[in-house]
């Protein structure tokens, strides 16, 4: 649900989303989710926009509605337990590869240091 105070005291001040996103410290995109309600707006947030738009938080405020993430891909999670595993092991096989590399390393700075 669009932040109407904010929205409307954003216009009131000529600035545009891009602006005070800069202004607060993060990108138009971010901004535009939180005026849009699309992403929660935290306190901290609220204290930096407010202080930006020089007007009393409580002038501004308005609640956090239940923003929900939208998952367009027919209610499918982004990733199943098989990605989860896949990646598990794939990091693991890394993981070990980089020990046998850094044990090389080591095993050869040893003998040329003699």
């Amino acid at each position: 649900m669009t932040k109407k105070k904010l929205k409307e005291a954003r216009l009131n001040k000529g600035l545009s989303q891009e602006t005070l996103a800069d202004l607060i410290g993060m990108t138009q995109c971010n901004y535009s989710r939180r005026e849009n309600g699309k992403k929660a707006i935290s306190d901290a947030e609220w204290a930096r926009v407010s202080k930006a738009l020089d007007v009393k938080k409580e002038d501004i405020y308005e609640p956090n509605s239940a923003v929900k993430s939208t998952n367009y891909f027919m209610n499918k999670p982004f990733f199943t337990l098989h990605d989860y595993i896949s990646a598990y092991v794939e990091l693991q096989n890394e993981n070990k590869l980089l020990k046998n590399k850094l044990f090389l390393h080591n095993k050869d700075s040893k003998k040329n240091s003699f």
